[in-house]
């Protein structure tokens, strides 16, 4: 309970966790809406249905280094958050 209430669950970590959440947010709402926006071998086929399209984002983003997911973001996005 001590841990939970003065690290785990600490303002500025909830913070950071709330940032996080964001940008994995945004990085999927902007695939699905621009397939063209993920690299070419990770874009589904023509002829795939939105479930398949749905995984294939899933499975990139998922695939993401944390660095990388900032990088994609700042690449897409006018204004990526600093999680420190």
């Amino acid at each position: 309970a001590f841990l939970f209430e003065r690290m785990y669950r600490h303002p500025r970590v909830m913070r950071v966790m709330a940032d996080a959440e964001s940008i994995v947010r945004d990085l999927f709402a902007r695939y699905r809406a621009r397939l063209h926006d993920l690299p070419p071998e990770w874009r589904p086929d023509g002829g795939a249905d939105e479930v398949e399209a749905v995984r294939r984002i899933g499975n990139f983003i998922a695939g993401m280094t944390d660095r990388f997911a900032l990088m994609e973001h700042a690449r897409l996005f006018d204004s990526t958050p600093d999680l420190r």
